[in-house]
């Protein structure tokens, strides 16, 4: 049930991805690959919150906007009103609308980390004034190798913690199995009997 809830909620989100661009930027291999993109980035995604949005697909859909010829800020509004768990970047919008600086309007995502790593990769594109597509795509890229490194960094220090279990549960299980019954069927012969 809770893969088909996944599923769901990343087709949903996909469809509102696509809904991000404008008419004629719609349609084609860009829309069909945000969708894949996002339903692939929703299988991946099972970090125990669930509820913020990935970093490297939110650069993806920034790119495709930029691209669309949409600004910063105005990706920004769009991303917090469509994508699920990208809702704090309609603060980092009001905070800039404001007047803010980058800097002080990225601190009110400090405690999202996925939405930190999208405003840290975002802030050279805003300050510079000159967003580059590229640019955020090769963020994007970056971004999804880091999380893929932390996963992996995750399964190694698991595997490591589960040997203190594993040995625990399987020696006594194998003396007892194993040994025991060896020993028990040699005591009438080492005894004499």
């Amino acid at each position: 049930m809770a893969n088909f809830l996944t599923v769901l909620s990343a087709v949903v989100a996909g469809v509102a991805a696509l809904l991000l661009l404008p008419p004629t930027a719609r349609g084609g291999a860009t829309g069909i690959s945000l969708l894949r993109q996002k339903m692939r980035a929703r299988r991946r995604q099972d970090d125990g919150v669930g509820e913020t949005a990935d970093a490297a697909l939110l650069l993806d859909l920034t790119a495709a906007l930029l691209t669309a010829g949409v600004g910063i800020e105005a990706a920004l509004a769009r991303l917090a009103s469509t994508v699920p768990g990208a809702e704090p970047l309609a603060g980092v919008h009001r905070a800039l609308a404001a007047g803010a600086s980058w800097d002080q309007a990225a601190e009110l995502v400090a405690e999202y980390p996925q939405l930190r790593t999208f405003c840290d990769h975002m802030s050279f594109a805003y300050s510079t004034g000159a967003p580059s597509a590229r640019m955020l795509r090769a963020a994007a890229g970056r971004a999804r190798a880091e999380l893929r490194h932390a996963a992996e960094a995750a399964a190694e220090k698991l595997g490591v913690k589960m040997m203190l279990p594993l040995g625990a549960c399987f020696l006594p299980a194998f003396i007892l199995v194993g040994v025991v019954p060896v020993v028990v069927s040699m005591l009438p012969e080492a005894l004499g009997f």
